[in-house]
């Protein structure tokens, strides 16, 4: 039977237009990314076609992480994540963009290995999402560290499908448990086991599914994007306790240990050091003091006449007694100046103590996450 050359060439074109969309792909979940929907999904919600149960284990809301206008993490500027609408972009291992409670998991680790490990599909399926055999899956979710979304966050979602993981983009709450690898990057939901990727950019603007949450705003969730170094401990909000907490990575959560502050987020009341006293308001510049008519001892006189304080030549000074004997001198233990000092031109009179260091404000570090321009 003859084939027209017509018919192979639309063969081709009909073939290499479903591999470009994906959906062709081998299960590896990329099928529906480029799509127009983006699901969102509450903190404590499953979702849709969840791989496991739950085996989140924090319920602590966080508060909303505050955001400052040009303020950015330690891996570089705050930019717009190219392709997906100018949502602002943060590095992994930028300080107060994950949350937890010290000492204790966001995700049972244990639960979630033996949920994959009991279906061999699902733990396939697991493995191509992640990258891994199926095998090294375990050391895989052991090696990763349980930590809670302090800002709405896009990612590439996968659920479990017939068998195989189906993705799609998603939108996760602040507060959702996740499990992050060394580079910061969420790659488990504890709610539901799936596997998570990096958000993908969606053709036209999104459809929105599912009910959103109090307080979401489309533009201000965030993408998470790599840190440059691989990340040995991160530094953490305690949800709980609202304080600092250094966390080593990995899936053992016993040797977290507090944090003082950071300088940039501590108040601007607090960052002076205690041990400097403030600087009292009288120990202000004053308006210069008149001195007074001082009495003096005549030479060779027991008696005291006024000295000149520059009054009119015809002023007739009042007259004065003549002292007693037995009376003190006048106390010059605190004489006052013969005429009063020039007061300092340029303000630089000594105001309080000389340990009051002459420093410009810090810069506002008191926002986490930095508000895009």
């Amino acid at each position: 039977m003859r084939t027209h050359t017509g018919t192979l060439v639309m063969a081709c074109v009909l073939s290499t237009a479903l591999l470009l969309s994906g959906c062709g792909t081998d299960g590896d979940g990329d099928e529906a990314d480029a799509g127009g929907e983006l699901f969102l999904q509450p903190a404590a919600a499953r979702g849709p076609d969840p791989f496991t149960d739950s085996t989140a284990t924090t319920t602590a809301t966080p508060s909303p992480a505050p955001r400052t206008p040009g303020r950015a993490g330690p891996d570089g500027p705050s930019r717009a994540f190219a392709g997906l609408g100018g949502l602002r972009s943060l590095s992994g291992g930028t300080p107060g963009l994950y949350g937890g409670i010290e000492r204790t998991g966001s995700c049972d680790i244990a639960r979630q290995i033996g949920h994959l490990t009991r279906d061999r599909a699902r733990i396939r399926a697991f493995a191509r999402v992640a990258g891994v055999s199926p095998a090294a899956v375990p050391d895989y979710v052991r090696r990763l560290t349980p930590l809670v979304l302090r800002a709405d966050t896009r990612v590439t979602n996968h659920g479990f499908r017939a068998g195989r993981a189906s993705g799609y983009q998603s939108v996760l709450q602040a507060g959702t448990a996740v499990l992050v690898d060394d580079r910061g990057m969420p790659r488990v939901r504890c709610a539901c086991g799936n596997p998570l990727r990096p958000p993908l950019a969606m053709r036209g603007t999104p459809r929105g599914q599912g009910s959103p949450w109090p307080g979401y705003r489309p533009g201000e969730a965030i993408v998470v994007t790599p840190a440059p170094q691989v990340i040995t401990d991160f530094t953490i909000i305690d949800l709980a306790a609202r304080t600092w907490i250094e966390r080593p990575t990995g899936h053992d959560v016993r040797h977290d240990r507090a944090l003082p502050p950071p300088l940039w987020a501590q108040p601007p009341a607090s960052r002076a050091p205690s041990s400097v006293p403030p600087v009292e308001p009288e120990a202000a510049p004053r308006e210069p003091r008149v001195a007074p008519p001082e009495p003096v001892l005549s030479p060779g006189v027991g008696s005291t006449a006024p000295r000149d304080t520059g009054s009119p030549a015809d002023a007739v000074p009042p007259p004065v007694a003549p002292p007693d004997e037995t009376d003190p001198l006048p106390d010059e233990t605190d004489p006052l100046p013969d005429e009063p000092a020039p007061a300092d031109p340029g303000g630089s009179g000594e105001v309080g103590p000389d340990a009051v260091p002459d420093s410009p404000d810090l810069p506002d570090g008191a926002g986490l996450i930095p508000d895009g321009d």
